[in-house]
């Protein structure tokens, strides 16, 4: 798990704020999930859930075992299909919030992970698939992340394939391809059928540009497996025609997914976190299994991952003018501050030097230390002006009047 400090928490506020006013400009309403599920829903939505992934406990009231959620997706299928049904489609949502399970990657290895995301339920075609990679794209730009490559994938391939390798090997054969490990998957699939080895083997190498599809229809011939790549290559044609500024490229024996994915996936790559810094894709059988069957697609933005690739290009707080308040009575000029719409942090009684000292490690830019009638007001610069209390006061008292006079208006 992971404490945020300042500046750290205050850079992760703006970074969701930047993140939330994304989704809403393509129309996405937030919601809130509770950080724990009960476990049945869970293993309901993730087929082959491994429940060493799961922290869990059993409620004293109800005997229920609960998780803490280690996905975001199946609380909103439930919440859609249980809250919301009434209400006409597509549901377009949005949430930010943090999921709970083991770190798989090289990357991080805490088990705490920040998300932010979107799901559009009830959207059938095309325009969905890429209405959700055009948003997590400029979401990403809207954060700062210029320079970004969006791959596409598609989970049932590769997925189809491992399908059919002995129970108690796929998990690892997963890991093992999508890790690209040749030598690991030549061993765990020794046993499997011929054209389970040729065909696995043969999908770690359709990554790359358009020239992929056509190795990809020679590799996968039945019907299912040519619709499905027919629709990713209307779905690249058209983000290719949003001029995205970003590659967009293929990595078709990618088998990533928690399970639920049933068409087109992707993935978005940045220099840095060596992981995504987004995921998503279509799952069109989800809701069924929470009584509304509907079509769905969504894309889960990892915070952790994001702010690592901004490096120090990701957004903060606004900055906010707060005046550190010393001295002797302080407290009817810390509230006649505070009316006129600026910060006032008040140490009553430290010394000069110390409240300096303060307003430097907490970054505040300005020191008033009061003594007798009389203010001096310090600058972060070390500037200073010495002026009367009452003469502040009454300065303070005109700029409250004109911002509530503003304000009205």
């Amino acid at each position: 798990m992971r404490d945020l400090v300042p500046p750290e928490a205050g850079r992760r506020r703006a970074l969701g704020r930047v993140l939330a006013d994304t989704f809403a400009g393509f129309g996405y309403a937030p919601v809130a999930t509770p950080p724990f599920e009960r476990q049945a829903v869970i293993e309901r939505a993730i087929e082959g859930l491994d429940e060493r992934e799961l922290l869990r406990f059993v409620d004293a009231e109800s005997g229920e075992v609960v998780v803490l959620r280690p996905d975001i997706t199946p609380q909103i299928a439930r919440l859609v299909a249980s809250r919301l049904r009434d209400r006409p489609p597509p549901f377009r949502l949005s949430y930010e919030g943090h999921v709970v399970r083991r770190r798989r990657g090289r990357a991080r290895t805490q088990r705490q992970i920040a998300q932010a995301g979107v799901e559009c339920i009830g959207a059938e075609g095309a325009y969905a698939d890429v209405e959700i990679i055009e948003l997590a794209s400029r979401a990403l730009r809207a954060a700062g992340l210029r320079v970004h490559r969006i791959e596409l994938n598609l989970t049932p391939l590769a997925g189809g394939l491992l399908d059919r390798v002995a129970p108690n090997l796929q998990a690892e054969a997963r890991q093992a391809l999508a890790r690209k490990d040749r030598s690991e998957l030549v061993r765990l699939l020794a046993g499997a059928p011929r054209e389970v080895q040729t065909g696995t083997l043969a999908a770690l190498d359709l990554m790359g540009g358009a020239e992929v599809l056509g190795r990809a229809r020679r590799l996968f011939e039945d019907a299912a497996s040519r619709a499905r790549l027919e629709a990713l290559a209307g779905i690249h044609r058209a983000l290719e025609d949003l001029d995205l500024g970003v590659t967009i490229g293929f990595d078709l024996g990618e088998p990533r997914g928690f399970g639920y994915y049933t068409g087109t996936s992707f993935a978005i790559l940045a220099e840095g976190p060596g992981e995504p810094v987004a995921v998503g894709g279509r799952y069109d059988d989800l809701l069924g299994r929470f009584g509304l069957p509907l079509p769905a697609t969504g894309v889960a933005i990892d915070l952790d991952h994001l702010e690592w690739a901004l490096g120090g290009n990701a957004p903060s707080e606004p900055a906010r003018r707060t005046v550190v308040m010393a001295g002797a009575s302080t407290a009817a000029l810390c509230a006649a501050v505070r009316a006129a719409g600026v910060g006032a942090v008040a140490l009553p009684g430290a010394s000069r030097p110390d409240a300096r000292r303060y307003a430097e490690i907490w970054d505040h830019p300005r020191v008033v230390f009061v003594e007798g009638r009389h203010a001096e007001v310090i600058e972060a610069s070390g500037a200073a002006v010495r002026v009367s209390v009452d003469a502040l006061a009454r300065t303070l008292a005109e700029t409250s009047r004109g911002k509530s006079s503003r304000t009205k208006r």
